[in-house]
C-alpha cells in the first residue's frame, strides 16, 4: 500500500498484483487495453517508463505518494517513470492505457497530474490502445506518436485529487471517511478521540490540503459522488449512501467542489 489513506483493506477489494512482465518497452509508446472488473485493486508497483492511465468507461482511483487521483472517463492521469501507485476500480470500466518512454518525462512532468482529455486526445488514446504491441514503427507512426506527447504536453490540469496528508494525526479521520465518507463524527468528536483540539486538526487540515475540515470532506464526497455517477446510480441513492440529509443537499455540495450539479455534469460533453 502506497500509504495509509484509502479503503483497500475493507472486505469486498480484489487485490492482485500487476500482471505486466516487460523489463524494456522497446518502443516510445506501449498500448495497454484491458477490461478491469468491479472492485478490482492493482497493488503497488512502479516502472522504468511513464504511464497515461485513463478509462474509456467507469472511473479510477489511483493511489500515490503524492496523493489519491480519481480518473473519470473526461482525464486521464499522467504518471512519471518509477513513481509508486497503486489502482483501483470500485464500479469497473475499460481501462486504456499507454505506456510512455521515459525519454519523453521531461517534457510531460516530474509529478503525477490530472489532464483533461478532449475528444482529440481520446480518440488518440483509443487508437494507441487498439495497436498491437509489436506494431510497425514507421515514419507515420512516429509522426502519430509526437502529435499525441503534444496534446498530453499542452493538455489542461484538473483538481480530481486529494494530497497525501502531512501528520499522521490526521491518518484515522482520513482512512475513515475513505472507508465511510457518510460518517457524521464532527471534528469535535473526532479531536476526543485523537487527542487534539478542534482548532489544532483544523490547522493540520489546512497545511496539508490548503482547506479546512468541512471543505475536505465535502471534496471527498464530491469525489466519490463521480465515481457513483458515472456507474449509473441516481442521485437520492448518492445522497443516501454518502451522509446527505436529501438529493438537494447533496447537489448544492457537489456544485460547491465543480461549479456544477450532478446532472450538468451528466451532460458535459
Amino acid at each position: 500500500m502506497v500509504n495509509g489513506q484509502n479503503d483497500v483493506m475493507t472486505a469486498n477489494w480484489n487485490s492482485i498484483a500487476t500482471r505486466f512482465k516487460l523489463k524494456h518497452l522497446g518502443k516510445p509508446v506501449y498500448p495497454r487495453a484491458s477490461t478491469m472488473p468491479p472492485w478490482q485493486h492493482v497493488q503497488t508497483h512502479q516502472h522504468t517508463w511513464g504511464q497515461l492511465a485513463y478509462t474509456s468507461n467507469g472511473v479510477l482511483s489511483i493511489v500515490t505518494p503524492e496523493g489519491n487521483f480519481v480518473i473519470p472517463p473526461d482525464q486521464a492521469l499522467w504518471l512519471p517513470p518509477n513513481l509508486p501507485h497503486e489502482t483501483f476500480c470500485r464500479y469497473g470500466g475499460y481501462f486504456r492505457s499507454v505506456y510512455i518512454d521515459e525519454k519523453y518525462a521531461p517534457l510531460l512532468g516530474g509529478s503525477a497530474k490530472l489532464l483533461h482529455v478532449d475528444e482529440l486526445l481520446k480518440a488518440m488514446i483509443l487508437e494507441i490502445c487498439a495497436w498491437e504491441p509489436d506494431y510497425t514503427l514507421d515514419e507515420k507512426t512516429l509522426r502519430f506518436i509526437q502529435v499525441f506527447v503534444d496534446r498530453l504536453e499542452s493538455a489542461p490540469t484538473s483538481s480530481f485529487f486529494m494530497p497525501t496528508a502531512q501528520d499522521d494525526r490526521l491518518l484515522p479521520i482520513i482512512s475513515e471517511l475513505h472507508a465511510n465518507p457518510g460518517c457524521h463524527k464532527t471534528l469535535q468528536q473526532w479531536g476526543e478521540e485523537i487527542g487534539a483540539s478542534t482548532r489544532t486538526l483544523n490547522r493540520l487540515f489546512a497545511k496539508s490540503f490548503a482547506m479546512n475540515f468541512s471543505q475536505w470532506k465535502q471534496k471527498l464526497r464530491a469525489l466519490r459522488a463521480v465515481e457513483m455517477i458515472e456507474a449509473g446510480h441516481n442521485q437520492q441513492y448518492i445522497a443516501e449512501q454518502l451522509g446527505f440529509e436529501s438529493s438537494s443537499a447533496f447537489n448544492t455540495s457537489f456544485k460547491k467542489v465543480f461549479n456544477c450539479t450532478p446532472g450538468q455534469y451528466l451532460k458535459r460533453p
